[in-house]
């Protein structure tokens, strides 16, 4: 009978411990504030589009960083910061992400293209433009200089995606890939849940300390994730990814002697032991390497570098990064 009464005391505590917790995460979560956009919003395919663009209006092309899957322009200040210290820079928020409201147009890169077309055109941004996209960015940054080459003076590719990026490791990474994505669409709801009871905030799941512009950005970013929910937007990007990068295909062609630069992370992954399929994570970078120097081959005009000591997302707040976006500039045709 006393372990009986020591076990329900011990539960009884444990519920208390666990309320008490829930509503400390949820007074938290009520209490952040939503902060205002830095830039303009733009009225684009019915809806409000965010961007920021900094830097000097000269005659220089003007940079449109286009942001990975999924990411809000926030994680690319600090590049954006490097870069329009010499030319002017725009970055935005895709609808769904960040600062920009979610609409019901789905997730896909042809899409993604398109919407940038009429942002740009909307903030009276003819060109000539340096595009220069990250991760699946990429892919749409392809696609928009196939549809409009006379906007477009060059094209940096930040640890880019590309369309062959899957069949190019066989089937059974393949299909180990396509069920990663089916489990991660099952099990987003826990995501959403632990975000709306203020749970992942509490725990400091969306602070990013290595990719802070300034000490405000991780304040920036819980007001993004309470006031505009990204999980929408990402689970239709996931749902259409392998759309997505067959999009790309279309656009994978050669493009003369336009100015191309692919950067690559370099970071160190001997010591990561995860597989997808039969494939390691260092085999698998070796894999998207080969494919980078594929999407350098497409110009004559073509380079391939490595930023070493970064991984997928860090590459984006390294230094040498923005340099080599910015060594585009004297190859551009005036």
């Amino acid at each position: 009978m006393r372990i009986k009464r020591i076990l329900k005391y011990v539960g009884i505590s444990v519920a208390i411990l666990i309320l008490g917790f829930l509503a400390v995460a949820q007074i938290t979560y009520q209490s952040i504030p939503e902060i205002e956009p830095p830039g303009k919003m733009y009225y684009v395919n019915g809806g409000e589009i965010h961007m920021y663009c900094t830097g000097p209006n000269n005659e220089k092309p003007t940079i449109i960083i286009i942001s990975g899957g999924g990411t809000a322009s926030l994680e690319y200040f600090y590049l954006q910061e490097k870069l329009s210290q010499t030319v002017r820079t725009c970055s935005y928020d895709t609808a769904g992400i960040g600062w920009s409201p979610a609409n019901d147009i789905p997730y896909t890169t042809k899409n993604m293209s398109d919407e940038l077309y009429r942002l740009l055109q909307t903030a009276r941004i003819d060109g000539p433009i340096i595009l220069a996209g990250h991760s699946v960015g990429g892919i749409t940054s392809l696609i928009y200089s196939a549809e409009h080459e006379e906007q477009v003076a060059g094209i940096a590719f930040i640890d880019s995606s590309h369309y062959n990026q899957t069949d190019y490791f066989g089937k059974e990474f393949e299909d180990a890939f396509d069920k990663e994505m089916k489990e991660s669409l099952a099990n987003f709801w826990l995501i959403e849940l632990g975000n709306n009871l203020g749970i992942l905030n509490l725990l400091g799941i969306w602070n990013h300390p290595e990719l802070d512009n300034d000490e405000k950005d991780g304040e920036r970013r819980a007001s993004m994730y309470k006031w505009n929910p990204p999980f929408p937007a990402i689970k239709s990007m996931i749902s259409n990814l392998n759309l997505s990068i067959e999009q790309g295909k279309d656009a994978h062609y050669d493009r003369g002697d336009l100015p191309i630069i692919v950067i690559s992370a370099a970071g160190p992954t001997a010591g990561d032991s995860r597989e997808i399929g039969d494939i390691s994570i260092m085999e698998y970078r070796k894999g998207i390497d080969k494919l980078h120097k594929d999407l350098a081959e497409l110009s004559s005009n073509g380079k391939h570098v490595f930023v070493n000591g970064t991984s997928h997302t860090s590459i984006v707040v390294n230094d040498e990064t923005a340099e080599h976006v910015l060594s585009l500039i004297p190859n551009v045709k005036s």
